[in-house]
């Protein structure tokens, strides 16, 4: 599948103020990365951290925090990992899930889907 880029606005946590940024559509990321200085600017807190497997099999410690979103007309509160300087800004897999997304990778844009579900029975 080919890769594309989505305008994606990040706000403060209470959504009161939102800043557009450029992400990288990416379904194998787990959170939604953005530029730790934005996220400081805006007032999101450090919640934790994790551990995270890099595509190149190294491992690092990464902090994240909670955020309110906007996507596709769509808003909504996602977990947000604190980007370092240089680093690809990621829309993930949690977000897009949020958001009743997934990829069309023929035409490289997001498209609406049902939730799944396990039978009620």
């Amino acid at each position: 599948m080919g890769t594309f880029r989505i305008t994606v606005e990040i706000a403060d946590p209470q959504g009161q103020h939102f800043e557009a940024v450029d992400m990288l559509v990416d379904t194998g990321a787990t959170f939604t990365k953005a530029p730790r200085n934005l996220l400081e600017r805006l007032g999101v807190p450090v919640e934790s951290t994790y551990t995270a497997e890099l595509a190149d099999g190294s491992r690092e410690e990464r902090t994240r925090g909670r955020t309110m979103i906007r996507l596709e007309g769509k808003e909504f509160s996602t977990p947000v990992t604190f980007g370092e300087n240089g680093e690809q800004n990621l829309l993930g897999a949690i977000a897009l899930e949020d958001a009743m997304l997934a990829v069309d990778p023929h035409s490289r844009r997001l498209i609406p889907v049902d939730a799944l579900e396990m039978t009620s029975t």
